[in-house]
């Protein structure tokens, strides 16, 4: 989980199990305050009505966007992993204050590191139903070159380079896909979504800021589709070579990538 560093200020009540007041300030400066269930931000038994208060907690967060104001990079968090405060409501945190710890979450990866964990699905998918078309096995290729892809140059020929990252609603597959996905009797608008999702992790924000709920979204698209074949989503915490914090979109050298490949 990606955590918020925060205080305890003092007891509120006895009441069952124990509430404190929490606080974190922004990155303006404002200081926002929560009430809260004191064994929800305290794992060590360290706030009760008779502790020294203030005392130093730990507010699991979700990241949504990054930003850079006046060179301080900012991420726009939200506190929903443990419920805090109000659905929907973000926050502007600074970087340095964000800190990982166990366990990992989605949320908690990079974009490349969150494709990883799709296209090690969606491999473990098409091996479990026996679906072994070229085109969907040249497109995972493609998908992870974009792991390391470096420069201008690199990037335009990397990316107008398969067929499949341009489907749409109403184009059909081509012909090869199209035929042995009817002959293992799939639904094919269903494996057209999922091809569409696991591209779109990465192609839906190659142009303009990335928003962390666009690839968290299009990876549940996914999951959703391959658990329904009995093949879950691959554990997050195979993949913590490349977190948000460490840069939104990531960047993964060529040795995670190979780990990340050999999960398949």
């Amino acid at each position: 989980m990606l955590m918020l560093p925060g205080r305890a200020t003092r007891w509120i009540s006895d009441d069952f199990p124990g509430f404190v007041e929490i606080e974190f300030d922004d990155v303006d400066g404002v200081t926002h305050r929560f009430e809260e269930k004191a064994a929800v931000v305290d794992s060590g038994s360290a706030l009760r009505a008779g502790s020294s208060f203030p005392v130093d907690v730990d507010i699991a967060c979700r990241p949504h966007a990054r930003e850079l104001r006046g060179g301080t990079v900012v991420d726009v968090v939200d506190l929903a992993p443990w419920g805090i405060g109000d659905a929907g409501a973000t926050y502007s945190v600074a970087r340095e204050l964000l800190s990982w710890r166990s366990p990992a979450l989605y949320s908690d990866l990079s974009v490349r590191a969150r494709q990883a964990v799709a296209l090690v699905t969606f491999a473990r998918w098409r091996e479990a139903v026996g679906l072994r078309v070229a085109e969907l096995v040249t497109l995972e290729d493609h998908l992870w070159q974009w792991m390391t892809v470096d420069g201008p140059e690199a990037f335009r020929g990397w990316y107008e380079s398969h067929q499949l990252t341009g489907l749409g609603p109403g184009r059909p597959f081509p012909d090869p896909v199209r035929d042995q996905v009817a002959a293992l009797g799939l639904d094919e608008r269903e494996v057209q979504d999922a091809v569409r999702a696991l591209v779109d992790i990465t192609y839906g924000g190659l142009f303009g800021g990335i928003e962390s709920r666009w690839s968290l979204a299009e990876l549940q698209t996914v999951g959703d589709f391959t658990a329904r074949h009995g093949v879950p989503l691959a554990p997050a915490a195979s993949f913590l070579d490349s977190l948000w914090i460490d840069g939104d979109w990531g960047r993964p050298d060529g040795d995670a990538v190979a780990r990340w490949r050999a999960e398949r």
